[in-house]
């Protein structure tokens, strides 16, 4: 009786997470596409930070009516190269 119980909890769980995996995307999906997208990349190489580097082209991008959309990290080796930022209008 007890496994039964377990079981059931287990079950309910899972399928709670499931409905949430199967929803969320299709909550992005009601975002209206946008009209430009721009992407950069920032090097993670240099003197100065890679966190005020990315600040300033934030900065930069912002000014000139963009919009941050999304920021993958680039590795090579396991060392940090870089980012890709996308940028919205």
């Amino acid at each position: 009786m007890k496994r039964t119980t377990m079981l059931a909890s287990t079950m309910a769980v899972a399928i709670a997470a499931g409905a949430f995996f199967v929803t969320a995307p299709q909550a992005a999906d009601k975002t209206p596409p946008a009209q430009n997208m721009l992407t950069v990349f920032i090097s993670g190489k240099g003197q100065s930070s890679f966190a005020e580097k990315l600040n300033e082209e934030h900065a930069k991008m912002e000014a000139k009516g963009w919009k941050f959309a999304d920021l993958e990290v680039y590795t090579e080796d396991g060392d940090m190269q870089g980012a890709f930022v996308t940028y919205v209008k």
